[in-house]
């Protein structure tokens, strides 16, 4: 199962708690805050008394002793669509949705592009393919053999052009 990232910025948890309020009919407590943010329990928790004590959110303690948070003028808002800039995510976890951030796709690169565009700049392959300290790297040592002598520059050359459609070959979903 993919690990999502955990939080503790209290603005992120905020807007998932945001999320959850107009989005579920779910009662808000804070390992539920802390699920769908995902954050600990303990910063769910600082977030939603800090909202408490500004009143932009209440404390309800029912019967029981079992305390929940009420979001004021709460009303469900429909999900947005899938096409639309905030879709969820297509994960296990049922409550988690992608920040917009997060959300754009890259497709694979094509590792003969990589390649030409090696050979016209040095390291414009591994730019191209996501990995920007690589390009970095290969334009400094193709640049250094070329001013030592025409011979290692050429050869140094060949292997940036071959580094740019290894890499992006091997090119992976998560790199982007």
């Amino acid at each position: 199962m993919p690990m999502i990232p955990r939080t503790n910025d209290p603005a992120v948890i905020e807007h998932r708690l945001l999320d959850l309020a107009y989005t579920t009919d779910s009662v808000i407590t804070a390992p539920l805050l802390a699920y769908y943010a995902p954050c600990s329990i303990a910063d769910a928790e600082r977030v939603l008394d800090r909202l408490c004590s500004e009143a932009r959110i209440s404390l309800e303690v029912d019967d029981s002793g079992n305390m929940h948070y009420d979001v004021p003028n709460r009303q469900k808002l429909p999900r947005p669509r899938s096409s639309q800039v905030y879709a969820p995510y297509a994960s296990p976890y049922a409550l988690m949705r992608r920040e917009p951030a997060l959300l754009e796709t890259r497709h694979a690169p094509n590792a003969a592009a990589a390649a030409i565009l090696s050979i016209i700049v040095p390291g414009a392959g591994q730019l191209y393919s996501g990995r920007p300290m690589s390009a970095i790297a290969w334009f400094v040592l193709v640049s250094m053999g070329y001013l030592l002598l025409i011979v290692p520059g050429v050869m140094l050359h060949a292997l940036c052009v071959a580094s740019a459609a290894s890499a992006a070959h091997r090119w992976r979903p998560s790199m982007a």
